[in-house]
């Protein structure tokens, strides 16, 4: 594992392509996990969202969580 030197303790979420090329899952979950963020895998996903598809998930998560947000 690699050392991140940021660390936040700003609610933060993760979107991430299962297909990512550029950052491994495991980096990702552990900085993920170090950062207490939470994680959220999109089965097909790439690390640039653009598709149709993944624009459309990418959408419905930000609405998800700006919903959860309002909830606070």
């Amino acid at each position: 594992m690699k050392n991140h030197p940021v660390k936040w303790n700003v609610p933060t979420k993760i979107l991430y392509g299962e297909k990512d090329n550029l950052t491994s899952f495991e980096t990702m979950k552990d900085f993920a996990d170090i950062n207490k963020a939470s994680l959220t895998v999109m089965k097909g996903g790439e690390h640039w969202f653009h598709t149709e598809e993944q624009m459309n998930f990418l959408d419905m998560w930000i609405l998800n969580a700006m919903r959860l947000l309002s909830c606070m």
